[in-house]
């Protein structure tokens, strides 16, 4: 299990699919929808569903954004998660890597053997031991990376969360109708600079997460 995997970068990915482009479900007051239909294709008959563009609710919106990848560098309860996801791979890698050694010497063991003598059924039981210590390493193998698959879904699940409830929570008094997750060179160019809430929302984020580690102790 050489491969360092790297909580931030799925933790980027799947928060910034959370919300890239997230509304919070607040029309604006007085707005009409206008209705366009289309009930053929192209002359073919074919029926077309109904568009409903609601033309007015954007012209009076009212937009916020916030970085993701500073989210993700300041918020603590993801720092600390990602500390105890390392330390955990670190220590199931270790405990791999021992087994392999153990292994590695039985095997060579094994093979230096001298069968010149051996019956038969000694040479079989000498073979299906290595067999077993090759399928002993490779089960473990499986099982820490299950392991590890487990953990960093349970974290992802829980910062995902914190996420949303903060950001319901933060938009009572906010009053946003809609919140952007942007990123660093993305697709999505921010062109106002004061409707920027990434520090707001990381120091909601933050006080949020201390207090829930003191309501623990």
């Amino acid at each position: 299990m050489s491969k360092n995997i790297s909580i931030l970068l799925i933790v980027w990915n799947v928060i910034l699919s959370a919300f890239a482009v997230r509304s919070l479900m607040v029309n604006s007051a007085g707005a009409e929808p206008v209705v366009v239909e289309n009930n053929t294709d192209a002359g073919l008959g074919t029926p077309q569903p109904l568009v409903v563009r609601d033309t007015a609710a954007l012209k009076e919106a009212r937009i916020a954004y916030f970085y993701m990848d500073s989210v993700q560098k300041n918020y603590e309860l993801i720092a600390e998660k990602d500390k105890r996801f390392r330390s955990e791979g670190q220590r199931l890698e270790n405990s791999l890597k021992n087994e392999m050694s153990k292994a590695q010497a039985r095997y060579d063991e094994l093979m230096k053997k001298d069968h010149t003598y051996s019956t038969q059924a000694e040479v079989a039981r000498d073979e299906q031991e290595l067999q077993g210590l090759m399928a002993r390493i490779q089960g473990q193998q499986a099982q820490s990376e299950e392991q590890l698959a487990r953990m960093e879904a349970q974290m992802l699940t829980e910062i995902t969360k914190e996420l949303k409830d903060h950001l319901e929570e933060y938009n009572r008094s906010a009053g946003f109708d809609y919140i952007f997750s942007v990123q660093n060179g993305g697709q999505v160019w921010v062109g106002n600079k004061d409707l920027d809430i990434s520090n707001d929302l990381i120091a909601g984020l933050n006080a949020r997460y201390q207090a829930s580690k003191g309501a623990k102790k």
